[in-house]
């Protein structure tokens, strides 16, 4: 139930910016487009607290493989 307060969409990345978010775990997702065939490494998830950035979690993405 944590509905983002803004988001920023550019071809670098991702961010979304939320008021709270209650302590436990909590799963976004988001669409990526591949216009080509091959293996795609994306870098580590990272969510940081806003105003302390030294308190952050990180978390690895998995190779994403295109087919042709």
């Amino acid at each position: 139930g944590a509905w983002p307060a803004f988001e920023e969409r550019s071809f670098e990345a991702f961010r979304s910016y939320y008021d709270h978010l209650r302590a436990g775990s909590f799963k976004a997702e988001y669409t990526v487009r591949l216009n080509n065939a091959g293996s795609f490494a994306l870098p580590p998830t990272r969510i940081e607290a806003m105003y302390a950035p030294e308190t952050f979690g990180e978390v690895p993405n998995a190779a994403v493989e295109v087919a042709p």
